[in-house]
């Protein structure tokens, strides 16, 4: 499948992103961009809440669930606003259809600049990720087509036999595994298309919601925030291209909205389009939302609003204090106060992120170089982004002179922070800091675009007003006087002008990044070990399990096929007993009794393997030899898959 013939699956995606939230957020009173901006929270909030209630009451995982828990809670809202409505709240005026029109063609923008990114680094969108964690995330979406069961407590397993469950964050797989159900693309195809639609849309949106708060119904601001919104090489494209990181990629597309709502509840939104009572209202979906997207994602949240809410914690307890109120005063300037110590408790002393605070990961460039890097937006060793390094500068300077924006600044300031400390410094102190994330300086890079596109669009409008004031300044041409007094007149040429000096906004940066994960020399699975992958779902049966070593591309047997795979992630650190013994021992099963007992209990009835290592943990799925009683059923590039008879007295014909 090529790209253009994918363009309909790409639109059907956006549209279920968005479409079934629009009628809860128009029943909360939001309008026009502000709805559509932030219906994919609702949207993500709904799916995975009844992804997990669904499992609990044994519900089968389906659309057409999904479906009516949407239509129900539409109807319910709707019961209690209709009837209400003349005592809550009036919607919230829309902004106008210029403005409205100057954001959808901004966001246009973004959409055509990186969509000629992806087709410059993904062939298509059936072509394979081939990077550590996607196995994972290709076989989670495979195992809850194949349950039923897309609870966030339970994917984790994989469908490995025996296997105990816990939490790991679903949402996007949720909303794949829907995706497949609807278009009937293949787990590949709809990975893919899944995650570049949050790239290019749920991100964009929330950038632009963002951006209206911060400046108003301003059309530059928000033309010029649209197109920026996916300028900036760390996110999100590398997370595209480095993990791979799709729940990440999508817990970060939220955070935008979730800073705006957050403006609307502190009060410090300009000409406030969400409102401070339904910014409440929304409050438990973008927990929900974020978190089961990927929890360091809220970290990532809570990191950039910190100065939001000490503001707004702060000219509250001001206004309390000043009009006598010295008890609520106290109340809300304590979490001021106790931020430190309850900080140092919960994450040093309790052991709570025990897990994450351990990541030995070492500094990948000294402090000087990730200090440039977080300046030009060249992290992680890509392309420098000059231009935009410099509007970020200046967007910077401009938010400084206001007082209303420094927060901006000081939340810019604490991710530059953080990256350059898991990039460039070697102090083990460090992780306090930085271990919600691993100290992993891609996933902290991803939070500079958050802060960074509203400060370049800042950055670009104090460029613009200056160029304008110097052209009305200049008395030797009246007519250019007149012309440049309005900003329309110069916006154009100067966006113009911002692409060819950026290369696209650097679209080749954005290239490169997502490449990292889609190797065109020396794949890890060439097109004929491709192909004899899909023809697995031909020779083998369903509830069978095919035996494998994961680290030669084979787990992508079970994303292609839906095949349950013995092995199917690269983390072997949760491997049960009855994995390990069959890793050691499954070619030896016509003379190891074990063996065989176990492949008879599990069902693994095939083995697919190529020249792999000898001397380890994987010898026993390594070929057999030609008296195991294995049966060659078909090979592939360097693969061969077998039959395992001599267990369970079978001999099928090859199909």
């Amino acid at each position: 499948m090529a790209w253009l013939d994918a363009v309909p699956s790409v639109l059907l995606c956006g549209l279920l992103l968005v479409l079934p939230g629009l009628p809860i957020t128009y029943l909360l009173g939001l309008r026009r961009l502000t709805a559509v901006a932030l219906a994919p929270v609702v949207v993500t909030a709904v799916v995975v809440l009844t992804a997990i209630a669904a499992s609990k009451l044994g519900l089968a995982w389906s659309p057409l669930l999904v479906l009516l828990v949407f239509a129900g809670l539409a109807l319910v809202l709707g019961c209690v606003v209709v009837p209400l409505r003349r005592r809550l709240p009036p919607a919230v005026p829309g902004d106008s259809w210029p403005v409205v029109g100057a954001s959808v063609a901004g966001l246009a923008g973004a959409v055509l600049l990186g969509a000629l990114a992806v087709r410059l680094s993904i062939r298509g969108p059936e072509e394979l990720v081939q990077t550590d964690d996607s196995s994972f995330h290709y076989n989670a979406i495979a195992n809850i087509l194949n349950t039923h069961d897309a609870s966030t407590f339970m994917i984790d397993t994989l469908g490995v036999p025996g296997r105990a469950h816990g939490f790991y964050p679903a949402a996007w797989h949720d909303l794949g595994s829907l995706f497949v159900m609807i278009s009937g693309n293949s787990i590949p195809a709809a990975a893919n298309i899944l995650s570049v639609t949050i790239a290019l849309v749920v991100w964009p949106l929330g950038c632009v919601l963002l951006m209206r708060q911060l400046a108003g119904p301003s059309k530059l601001a928000l033309g010029v925030a649209g197109l920026l919104s996916t300028a900036f090489g760390a996110f999100p494209w590398e997370m595209l291209g480095w993990g791979i990181l799709w729940p990440n990629l999508l817990g970060l597309s939220f955070v935008p909205a979730a800073l705006a709502a957050l403006l609307s509840v502190t009060k410090l939104a300009k000409e406030d389009v969400i409102g401070r009572g339904r910014a409440w209202l929304l409050a438990p979906a973008f927990l929900v939302a974020v978190t089961i997207a990927h929890p360091n994602a809220v970290i990532s949240l809570a990191a950039i609003a910190l100065p939001v809410v000490f503001l707004g914690l702060a000219r509250a307890s001001l206004r309390r204090y000043r009009t006598g109120d010295r008890l609520r005063a106290g109340l809300l300037a304590a979490p001021i106060v106790l931020a430190a110590p309850v900080y140092w408790l919960v994450v040093v002393k309790s052991g709570v992120f025990a897990v994450t605070m351990d990541a030995d990961v070492k500094p990948i460039e000294t402090p000087s170089h990730a200090v440039g890097e977080a300046l030009t937006g060249a992290t992680n060793g890509r392309g420098a982004g000059w231009i935009l390094g410099v509007l970020v500068i200046v967007g910077a300077v401009s938010c400084f002179r206001q007082r209303s924006l420094r927060w901006l600044v000081a939340g810019h300031a604490i991710s530059a922070g953080l990256y350059i400390l898991a990039a460039g410094v070697s102090w083990t102190g460090r992780k306090v800091f930085t271990g919600f994330w691993y100290t992993d300086s891609h996933r902290l890079a991803a939070m500079l675009p958050i802060t960074g596109v509203p400060l370049a669009v800042i950055g670009v409008l104090a460029v613009l007003t200056a160029v304008r004031s110097w052209l009305t300044s200049v008395s030797f041409l009246e007519q250019r006087r007149t012309l440049a007094a309005r900003a329309s007149a110069i916006a154009l040429p100067a966006v113009i002008l911002l692409l060819l000096t950026t290369g696209g906004l650097n679209v080749l940066d954005h290239r490169n990044r997502v490449l990292s994960a889609y190797p065109k020399i020396d794949p890890l699975v060439n097109q004929e070990e491709y192909d004899l992958f899909k023809r697995i779902a031909d020779r083998t049966e369903p509830g069978t399990i095919v035996a494998q070593m994961p680290y030669n591309g084979s787990p992508a047997v079970m994303a292609l096929t839906r095949r349950q795979v013995l092995f199917p992630q690269l983390n072997i650190g949760r491997l049960t007993s009855d994995q390990i013994y069959l890793a050691r021992h499954l070619n030896q099963a016509a003379t190891d009794p074990r063996a065989c007992a176990i492949a008879d209990r599990l069902a693994v009835r095939y083995l697919l393997t190529n020249d792999i290592p000898r001397g380890n943990l994987w010898d026993g799925v390594a070929y057999p030899a030609p008296s195991a009683g294995f049966r060659q059923i078909d090979e592939g590039g360097t693969f061969k898959l077998y039959r395992v008879p001599v267990c369970d007295g079978s001999q099928p014909q090859t199909r």
